[in-house]
C-alpha cells in the first residue's frame, strides 16, 4: 500500500509532497534516505516508515539525536502505528503521513471575484493610477507655493518619489506576509488596489470640498466625508486580506471593518486632542477657483491693490444708482 508524505514547514504549511510504493521508506538527511531532509536538527539518518503485516504503517526511530514524535508530541520509543492524516516530528521538522485511501476535500468552485481583484496588477493600469496621483500632487504644489518660491518647488518635487514609496510599502509588506505563509505574493495586484483606492479618496476629497463650499460648511458634510473615507478605508483593506490571507472571506471583512474603524477612530482622537476646535478664523481655501484664476497671468502686490481699489469704486457707483434713481 502506497503512503503520502507532506514535508511541512513550521507554520504547518506544505512545501513538498511525496508518494512512495515501497513498505520501508528511509527518512534523514543523509543522501542515501528514501525522503531527504533539511532541517539541521534532523539526524543522518533518523527514522523508518514500516508497512506492517497487519497493512498498517509505523513509525520507528533509529536512536537519533532529538527523536521523534507523533502527535500530540508523544515520544517514538518503539514502533509506533500511525493514523491516516496524523502529524510527526523528526526532530523539529513537521511530517503528515496519509495512506493512498485517505479522502480528500472537495474542488474549490472558481473564485471570479479574486480573478477580477487581479486585474489591478496590469502594469499599464498601474502607470496610469501613479500618473494621475503624481498630477494631483503637482497640482496641489503648484496651488500652496507661490512662483517666487523656487526652493520650496525643488523640495516638494523632491518629496514626490517619497509619496510613491510610501504608498508602495503597504502592497510589499502584504507580498512579504503572504510570501512568508507560504502564498502567492500578487504585489502588483495589491499595488494597482492600493493606488486605485487613494485615487477615489482623492476624488471624494474634491467633491466634499465642492460640497463643503456649496453648503456653507455644513456638519451633515463633514459626517459625509469621514464616513466615506472611513468605508474606502475598509473596502481597500478588504480586497488587500482577501487577495493576502488563507482565511474564509467572512473573517477578512471582519478584520478589514475592525482594522478600518481602529484607524478612522485613532484620526479623529487626534483631531479631537491636536486641533483647537474653538478657532472660529476663516481658514482660506485655495482649491475652489474659477478656471480663469489658474489660467490668467499673476499679477503684482500693486497692480492687485490698485484693481481692488477700483472694484470698490465701481460697487460703490452701483450701490448709489438705486438710491439716486
Amino acid at each position: 500500500m502506497a503512503v503520502i508524505i507532506e514535508v511541512l514547514n513550521k507554520q504547518h504549511k506544505v512545501i513538498e509532497r511525496h508518494r512512495f510504493g515501497q513498505a520501508r521508506i528511509a527518512l534523514g538527511r543523509a543522501f542515501n534516505n528514501d525522503l531527504v531532509l533539511y532541517d539541521k536538527h534532523v539526524s543522518p539518518h533518523h527514522a523508518e516508515l514500516v508497512l506492517s503485516e497487519e497493512g498498517r504503517w509505523q513509525l520507528v526511530d533509529l536512536a537519533s539525536l532529538n527523536g521523534s514524535f507523533v502527535e500530540p508530541a508523544v515520544p517514538v520509543a518503539q514502533a509506533t502505528e500511525l493514523q491516516s492524516g496524523q502529524l510527526c516530528w523528526l526532530g523539529e521538522q513537521a511530517l503528515r503521513i496519509y495512506d493512498e485511501h485517505h479522502p480528500v476535500p472537495p474542488a474549490l468552485p472558481y473564485n471570479s471575484l479574486e480573478q477580477r481583484l487581479q486585474q489591478f496588477g496590469h502594469p499599464a493600469l498601474i502607470v496610469l493610477l501613479a500618473l494621475f496621483l503624481l498630477a494631483q500632487e503637482l497640482f496641489s504644489v503648484w496651488l500652496n507655493v507661490p512662483e517666487h518660491g523656487q526652493s520650496r518647488w525643488s523640495r516638494n518635487l523632491l518629496n514626490l518619489p517619497l509619496l510613491m514609496l510610501g504608498l508602495a510599502l503597504w502592497p510589499a509588506l502584504l507580498a512579504i506576509w503572504a510570501k512568508i505563509n507560504q502564498h502567492e505574493a500578487r504585489f502588483l495586484p495589491q499595488l494597482g488596489l492600493t493606488f486605485a483606492v487613494v485615487v477615489v479618496a482623492e476624488c471624494w476629497q474634491a467633491l466634499m470640498t465642492v460640497l463643503n463650499f456649496s453648503l456653507d460648511g455644513a456638519t451633515a458634510v463633514v459626517w459625509l466625508r469621514d464616513i466615506g473615507q472611513t468605508a474606502l478605508v475598509i473596502l481597500l483593506l478588504t480586497a488587500n486580506f482577501y487577495l493576502a490571507l488563507q482565511i474564509s472571506a467572512l473573517k477578512k471583512i471582519a478584520v478589514a471593518t475592525s482594522l478600518g474603524l481602529l484607524l478612522s477612530l485613532q484620526g479623529v482622537a487626534v483631531s479631537l486632542l491636536f486641533e483647537n476646535q474653538n478657532n472660529l478664523q476663516p481658514r482660506f481655501d485655495n482649491s475652489l477657483m474659477p478656471l480663469t484664476f489658474y489660467l490668467n497671468k499673476p499679477v503684482s502686490s500693486a497692480e492687485f491693490t490698485k484693481d481692488s481699489a477700483e472694484l470698490f469704486r465701481q460697487t460703490d457707483e452701483v450701490r448709489q444708482e438705486p438710491a439716486e434713481q
